[in-house]
């Protein structure tokens, strides 16, 4: 009948789109892998300009991470439930950072390592990651720096984790 013609298309309508994405690569930038070093995956995702986008990366990535982020994030409290559900690490970029050690003392008392800049964090990551745990670079905030794009940021990111080996 008609009814079981609709309901067959439209199952098989949400399968082809479920595979769609399953199969499709990760938007550059946006919890994107870059390397595995030393048993360490490390990903970008310096397209992340808001919590939001932070918290869904976490979700997505579901691991042990070390989160390298930007200090100045004004409403980094929001994202405590993901801090404390996935994080074992923060490093932190940038001066302004009581607020962010406020915040996240309680979270993670004694990982949470101070940084200059994304070259640094990136070697600061690779010392206290350990194999099995992932690098996640995602600023959660909106950062205005001497990049002229996250894309710019995210590459630069990607060039110290290569630097590495």
């Amino acid at each position: 009948t008609a009814a079981t013609i609709t309901s067959k298309m439209s199952q098989i309508r949400k399968e082809s789109i479920k595979q769609a994405f399953c199969d499709f690569d990760n938007v550059r930038h946006r919890y994107e892998y870059v390397d595995t070093i030393e048993g360490v995956a490390y990903y970008d995702d310096s397209g992340a300009c808001s919590n939001e986008a932070a918290w869904f990366s976490f979700d997505n990535l579901h691991q042990q991470l070390v989160w390298i982020t930007y200090a100045n994030n004004a409403d980094c409290d929001e994202l405590v439930p993901q801090v404390r559900k996935y994080v074992k690490s923060i490093v932190c970029i940038g001066n302004n950072n009581e607020r962010f050690h406020r915040i996240f003392s309680n979270v993670i008392p004694e990982s949470i390592i101070d940084c200059d800049n994304i070259e640094e964090a990136v070697k600061m990551a690779h010392v206290v990651a350990e194999s099995d745990d992932c690098v996640i670079f995602s600023p959660a905030t909106q950062i205005k720096d001497e990049f002229l794009s996250f894309a710019e940021r995210g590459d630069y990111f990607k060039q110290c984790v290569q630097n590495l080996k």
